[in-house]
């Protein structure tokens, strides 16, 4: 497959191109495009998120930040709604109005629902396709929530005259990682897993330590400092992982650092609790992890942590891309109670989506509380 440092979206009469290289691609659509090896650098869309409906533009911009490279920036050129909304009220609608080109009213129609070339039926020209005719339209609000419902970071929107104008950098990998700066685009069943070790844990002080390791742009760290009032780290190791959770989840009581799992620089026997959530299905060193996270908590120390449930959502390498290994609740018991831990309850989120947490073994998610 070919590689594409530059790629630009455009409409041409009733169809999609991509140019690449000065070289134009057909499309069928703007989601399917002929670039998914993540090596396109810079993905331009001028004037094309327009004729999407809302659906077709949410779904888009997933499919563009698959195509980009780690790193990759996205411009998006679109028309300002706001901008033609005020034209629209500021226009008055006369027979002269209607059929003067430049008038107000004629230029807030065209910035709000196309200027539908072709569409006169009483032309000769007429063409029953429906040229240039807007589905959807976008502010600066909606555009950034659809780049941050993709995944895109660092988003910088500028209103110029009639456009807005987009740029965002991809800075993670979308997938089971959440990318967003608001809680309310983080999936049900991650935060009930937070919001049970904060039940868990219950009220503690400053002067109490959680790691929540593997805690990826730092939501759930964010939620335990304010929860449960103790000081709480986060561990990564994805750097730009940890700049989104400084810079959108952190408050006086957390503190983010980049490290493997496998090198940690946190001081033995230092830890009141720590939290570990869809952690271990990832790595090949899974008991080296739960014994040091024994090592790492104090006596009677806490340990919660979650993992898919071999019983019930079985190990597909095609579904769970990136998963090593789903465990059972005896393989997950006997793990813990290697490193060490006693006192082992487990807890269910049968609903792999919405996922409450409530008592039993029978999850697709299953969630362990030990202590040393």
């Amino acid at each position: 497959m070919a590689s594409f440092n530059k790629v630009m979206l455009r409409k041409q009469n009733s169809s999609f191109i991509a140019i690449s290289d000065d070289i134009a691609h057909a499309l069928d659509n703007l989601w399917a495009l002929p670039f998914v090896d993540k090596s396109i650098e810079q993905l331009s869309a001028e004037n094309v998120l327009q004729y999407l409906t809302s659906m077709e533009a949410d779904f888009a911009m997933l499919k563009w930040s698959d195509a980009l490279s780690k790193g990759g920036v996205i411009e998006i050129v679109v028309p300002n709604t706001d901008y033609y909304l005020t034209l629209w009220q500021q226009a008055s609608w006369s027979n002269t109005d209607l059929t003067d080109a430049e008038s107000l009213a004629r230029q807030a129609f065209a910035g709000l629902w196309g200027t539908q070339q072709d569409g006169n039926p009483r032309n000769e020209n007429y063409q029953p396709y429906y040229q240039d005719i807007y589905k959807s339209g976008y502010n600066a609000a909606r555009l950034q929530l659809l780049l941050e419902r993709a995944g895109f970071c660092d988003i910088q929107i500028n209103e110029v005259n009639s456009e807005l104008l987009a740029r965002a950098n991809k800075t993670m990998e979308r997938g089971e990682r959440q990318i967003t700066t608001h809680y309310d685009q983080i999936r049900p069943d991650h935060l009930n897993r937070y919001e049970f070790a904060c039940k868990t844990l219950g009220q503690l002080t400053p002067a109490h330590q959680i790691v929540d390791l593997a805690c990826g742009i730092g939501y759930g760290s964010l939620l335990l400092a304010k929860e449960t009032t103790a000081s709480v780290t986060g561990v990564d190791i994805d750097s730009a992982a940890i700049t989104h959770a400084q810079q959108y989840f952190s408050n006086k009581q957390t503190h983010f650092i980049c490290e493997d799992a496998r090198f940690l620089s946190l001081e033995e026997q230092s830890k009141d609790a720590i939290v570990s959530f869809e952690t271990i299905e990832h790595i090949d060193f899974d008991a080296e992890l739960l014994t040091m996270f024994y090592k790492l908590l104090k006596p009677s120390g806490q340990l919660i942590c979650s993992t898919p449930n071999q019983d019930v959502m079985p190990f597909d390498k095609q579904k769970f891309k990136f998963h090593i290994k789903h465990y059972t609740n005896t393989e997950l018991t006997q793990l813990l109670t290697q490193a060490g831990f006693k006192n082992i309850q487990l807890f269910a989120q049968r609903d792999p989506v919405m996922g409450k947490v409530v008592v039993g073994q029978d999850g697709s998610f299953t969630i362990a509380v030990a202590t040393k």
